[in-house]
């Protein structure tokens, strides 16, 4: 099993699938059924791991990737599951890497049809069996997101919200008590942008908090 963080300084679009999915391969009497799920977070990958595991749990190999999270910091985790090291995992892995999906995890279930296949033909066979299931979904192009708190003076509530709408950022929450405090949600290649907009037209009256 390999667990991993990667950078990733690419802050331009992914995509994700809206839905589950599943196909099934056969090749040499062995059947690889390749089922696609869309996860946000580990505990939901674990989850849809448990379930598959228990939907085939007669299966020789239930093998899976997943890849979750998009912008600077991407984690992601594949396994063999009993193939021979590098033959399932990282070939499921690989597909869903290279055609730059996230937020996705694909578990191929193998039932072993009495022919070996050897190294290369596992390899190939599940890497198919990743690639057909992903033909299969509905498939939307996205991008990261950056959330966003901050505070300022209200004399300058109006020029907040004509920035905010010029970065065509969604503003998901407002309060005006003391002091003005927005929350927005923006494009994580926008963001740095937005900040230096927003305390160039504020003077400096702006604070960005934690939450």
């Amino acid at each position: 099993m390999i667990d991993n963080t990667k950078n990733n300084h690419d802050e331009g679009t992914y995509f994700q699938i809206k839905g589950p999915k599943r196909i099934e391969v056969k090749l040499k009497g062995s059947r690889f059924i390749a089922s696609a799920e869309k996860v946000v977070n580990e505990d939901e990958a674990a989850a849809f791991i448990d379930s598959i595991s228990k939907e085939f749990h007669d299966a020789t190999h239930n093998c899976y990737a997943w890849r979750i999270g998009a912008g600077k910091r991407i984690r992601y985790r594949y396994a063999d599951n009993g193939e021979p090291s590098g033959t399932a995992g990282l070939p499921i892995f690989r597909v869903i890497e290279g055609r730059n999906f996230s937020n996705i995890i694909i578990v191929v279930t193998r039932y072993f049809g009495g022919i070996k296949l050897g190294t290369g033909g596992l390899i190939r066979a599940y890497s198919k069996a990743a690639m057909d299931v992903l033909k299969e979904c509905e498939v939307e192009k996205t991008y990261p997101i950056e959330i966003a708190k901050f505070k300022t003076s209200f004399e300058f509530v109006s020029l907040v919200h004509n920035i905010i709408s010029s970065f065509k950022a969604n503003l998901v929450d407002s309060t005006y008590s003391d002091q003005p405090i927005f929350k927005i949600e923006i494009r994580a290649s926008k963001f740095k942008e937005f900040k230096t907009k927003l305390k160039d037209a504020t003077n400096g009256q702006v604070e960005f908090l934690d939450f």
